[in-house]
Formats: C-alpha cells, sequence, structure tokens
C-alpha cells in the first residue's frame, strides 16, 4: 500500500511539474493549426512532448538520478556548459519568466487593470518562499496542487468539449503532424525531464533506502509513465478544444486563448474558476524550476546551503525581470535557441538509452548534430 501511495504521490508531482506555462499554450496552438486533422496534431505534439521527456525521465534513471554522469556522455564540455544553458532557460530565463506572463494573462482576463509588473512581483514572491523547502514543495505539488489541477482541467475540457461547435476548416494531414512535431519542441519538457527525474528519484532514494539500484530504477519508472499518462489526456481534450474554438480563439494572445474558451462554454463565471487553475498550473512549475535553477547554481559555484537563499533571491530576480518582456518576447527569444540544441539533446538521449558504452560515439554524434544544426540554421536564414 505504501508503494502505490508513492507511485500517486510522485506521478502527480511529475505531472504538475511539466503542466506549467506552455503546456497550457501550445496544445490549443496545435488544435488550432490542425483543424479537422486534429487527432494527427496530437499525434505530433505526443512524440515531441510526451514520448521524449518520457525517454529523458528514464535516462536519467539509468545513471541512478544523475544528470552529471548523463550529460558527461558528450564529454566534459558538454557536462558543464549543457546542464548550465538548460536549467538558464528552463529557469530565469525562459520557462519561469513565461510561466508568470501566462498565469498574468489568466487573471488579467479578470482584473484588466493589473499590470504585468504588479502580478509579476505578486507571483514571484510566492515563487521564493515556496522553494526553500524542497520536501514541502514535492509534498505540496503531490498531495495537493496536482490534484486540484487535474480536476479542475479535466472539468473544463469535459463542458468546453460537450458545447464545442464542429471544425469549420481544413488542413492536410502534413502540415498538423509537422505543426505538432514541432511546436512540442517549445514545451522544453524533455529539457525539464533531465533534472525533475534527478529530483524524483533522489526523494525515491530516501523514501526506500534499502532498496536495491534495480529495484529502485523499476519503481521510479512506474510514477514516470503516471505524470506521461495524465499529460497525453490533458493535451488530447486541449488539441481538441483549439481545433474547435478556433474561431474564438484567432487573433488573441496565447495566454488569452484559455480564459476565452472557458468564458464562452462555461460562462462569465468561469473565468475566475479558469483563472485560478492556470495560476496554479503556473506556480507549480515555475517553483520546481526555480528550485532547480538555484540548487544548481549552488553548486556549481560551490557555496554552502546557506547560501541558497541567496541565490534564490537572484535567480528570482532575474525572473521577473525577463517576464515584463511578455509572452511572445519570450517564445521569440527561445525559439533559435532551441532549434539548435534539441536535435542533439535528442540524439545523445537515444544513444543513452541504447548504448551502456561507447562515449566517444555519444560524444561525436552529439557535436556532430549541433555542428549540422549550426550550418542548417545559416543556410536557411541567408536563403
Amino acid at each position: 500500500m505504501q508503494h502505490y501511495r508513492l507511485i500517486l504521490v510522485y506521478g502527480f508531482a511529475i505531472f504538475v511539474m511539466f503542466f506549467g506555462s506552455g503546456n497550457l499554450v501550445f496544445p490549443l496552438q496545435i488544435g488550432y493549426a490542425s483543424e479537422n486533422h486534429w487527432l494527427i496534431g496530437f499525434a505530433g505534439l505526443l512524440m515531441t512532448g510526451i514520448l521524449l521527456p518520457l525517454m529523458g525521465l528514464f535516462v536519467i534513471k539509468l545513471y541512478q538520478g544523475s544528470y552529471h554522469r548523463f550529460f558527461a556522455e558528450a564529454g566534459v564540455v558538454a557536462s558543464v556548459l549543457l546542464p548550465l544553458v538548460m536549467l538558464s532557460l528552463l529557469g530565469s530565463f525562459g520557462v519561469v519568466p513565461r510561466c508568470i506572463t501566462v498565469a498574468y494573462g489568466s487573471m488579467n482576463y479578470i482584473f484588466p487593470h493589473l499590470t504585468l509588473s504588479m502580478f509579476s512581483l505578486l507571483f514571484c514572491g510566492i515563487t521564493f518562499l515556496l522553494c526553500l523547502n524542497d520536501q514541502l514543495m514535492v509534498k505540496i505539488l503531490g498531495k495537493w496542487m496536482s490534484p486540484l489541477l487535474l480536476i479542475t482541467l479535466l472539468l473544463l475540457i469535459a463542458i468546453a468539449a460537450i458545447k464545442a461547435p464542429p471544425v469549420t476548416h481544413e488542413v492536410t494531414r502534413t502540415v498538423a503532424l509537422s505543426n505538432g512535431f514541432f511546436t512540442g519542441y517549445q514545451t522544453m519538457d524533455l529539457f525539464a525531464a533531465f533534472f525533475f527525474s534527478a529530483l524524483i528519484f533522489q526523494q525515491i532514494q530516501q523514501q526506500l533506502p534499502e532498496a536495491s539500484a534495480k529495484e529502485l530504477i523499476r519503481f521510479a519508472i512506474k510514477p514516470s509513465i503516471l505524470g506521461a499518462s495524465l499529460l497525453a489526456i490533458i493535451y488530447l481534450g486541449l488539441v481538441y478544444l483549439g481545433a474547435h474554438y478556433d474561431f474564438l480563439i484567432e487573433g488573441i494572445s496565447p495566454e488569452q486563448m484559455l480564459p476565452s474558451i472557458a468564458s464562452h462554454a462555461m460562462g462569465k463565471q468561469a473565468t475566475l474558476f479558469m483563472a485560478v487553475t492556470m495560476f496554479f498550473s503556473c506556480l507549480t512549475t515555475a517553483i520546481a524550476l526555480n528550485n532547480l535553477y538555484a540548487r544548481y547554481l549552488c553548486t556549481l559555484f560551490k557555496f554552502s546551503d546557506k547560501q541558497f537563499p541567496k541565490l534564490l533571491v537572484l535567480t528570482t530576480l532575474i525572473a521577473f525581470a525577463i517576464s515584463l518582456l511578455d509572452f511572445k518576447g519570450i517564445a521569440a527569444f527561445l525559439a533559435p535557441i532551441l532549434q539548435l540544441t534539441y536535435p542533439a539533446i535528442i540524439v545523445l538521449t537515444v544513444l543513452c538509452l541504447l548504448l551502456r558504452r561507447q562515449q566517444s560515439l555519444k560524444a561525436w554524434s552529439f557535436y556532430a548534430m549541433t555542428l549540422g544544426m549550426i550550418i542548417f540554421v545559416m543556410i536557411f536564414k541567408q536563403g
């Protein structure tokens, strides 16, 4: 019984850590762009937004919860630069401020006079306080925030789906699949998977101190599959809504899409309900990522645990500043970086899953793919 309880807690924690700002927006955009072939668009998202992160969760478990050992497969330089770059993008320079802007979009729908700077300051303050305690963070995510988030999203999707009008436009299958596939990149969930997996694996080790290495891996896979399955269910519902409510979300800002659908399907009283859901969704992801980024910097610069709150203040302030660029500004900043880095990380992940040795092959493949993407982007831009 204890094992089943832990699987549920950590499975829900994985779901809610992943389900943040982009996950509330990108599936809707995929549905909007996929129209009559929204299921094919979802299939593209399933590949890059579910299966790739699941591979990332699994590969770190093969390395006993150490993402340092995993990144070292690409060489000494990569073992330092990759986690620094990824956590910077996932943390203060990318996903955390993106979480702030999406949460603001939902609250601004109710309080139109609320400014982004005021909201961001409040959001960052709450994030900072909840990041101070790792154990408390995981318990809050797994036991309280994730069930609330899951229930509210399922309720909204069910009601909106029942009232959804038919799809009125058509696109080709190829357009739908490619849009779902490449938009799934922007969730950055593969990057997040490496670090979330390490965090959860360490927590499981503490809960099961007498388990062997193989037993820990077998156990840790179960909450990973549960978390990924919950993500897939919610993604499917949101892609469906994006396709069927295309007339409603056309031309509006990304962070306003879900509140608009909720208001249309459930009435204006649902906007507060949706705003709270989006706020908690973004908050939980921001807490997890801000905590990971600050702790990584603490380890990288060999600071003591007493210095952690100071680094946490720094990372939170940077996130506050970047959030003022708004969602589109942050997306424009992240897109080219992801285009350059994602394919090489995918190659490294697949090779580490298939090969236990041959470290040189993994390193050469990683750098070759990185170089190839740099050349491709340069030629494409010139063309």
